[in-house]
């Protein structure tokens, strides 16, 4: 059965580095780490790829966090990927540890507008 689990999460870390452009578009590295409370409590490291230039952007990125999920304790990582379409959140199959170990799922985070960050877990575990 599916279970889902929301947590408010704040950015402690967005550190941008440069890495290389050519033809207008720049690649860049981002190191990440986040804080999260609610149903997921705990922090995350996130390691980030993108791709901009002036008409688009795109991001490919992992995340493992080191959390509990709804009283279980563990971790797992979860896999990025954007563009101008959307956002995909996936969790990594074979990831989980802990007591979230099998752990299965997709995520998505929402913005509202004070600039709150959310995530929403949807999981089977």
């Amino acid at each position: 059965m599916t279970s889902t689990a929301t947590a408010s999460f704040v950015l402690d870390k967005w550190e941008p580095q440069a890495t290389d452009e050519a033809g207008g578009t720049e690649f860049a590295r981002v190191a990440i780490a986040k804080t999260f409370t609610g149903a997921v409590e705990g922090t995350s490291t996130v390691e980030m790829l993108t791709a901009s230039n002036a008409t688009s952007r795109a991001y490919v990125a992992f995340e493992r966090l080191a959390v509990s999920v709804d009283g279980h304790k563990g971790g797992f990582v979860l896999h990025h990927t954007a563009d101008d379409s959307g956002l995909t959140l996936k969790i990594l199959t074979g990831s989980g540890f802990g007591e979230l170990t099998g752990i299965s799922g997709t995520a998505n985070i929402e913005l509202d507008a004070e600039q709150n960050h959310t995530l929403v877990l949807s999981y089977d575990l």
